[in-house]
């Protein structure tokens, strides 16, 4: 039965279009939309919240509290 299907399937003659346009359906299908929304997600909120936080030596106050820099 599967072979009958892909034997079906590779019979059909495509264009260039119609060939790539598989091609990224098949690629999409195979990593999961859910990836795909989560990347595009994280892109975003990686580009609208940058934040510098830097924790090293002489990074704070010897001693004591730090007061407004």
């Amino acid at each position: 039965m599967i072979k009958q299907s892909i034997a079906k399937i590779m019979a059909i003659e495509l264009d260039r279009k119609d060939f790539l346009k598989a091609v990224g359906i098949g690629l999409v299908a195979a990593t999961g939309v859910t990836q795909v929304v989560s990347n595009v997600v994280r892109q975003t909120s990686t580009s609208t919240g940058n934040k510098t936080v830097s924790f090293g030596y002489g990074d704070s106050v010897y001693g004591g509290q730090s007061t407004a820099r």
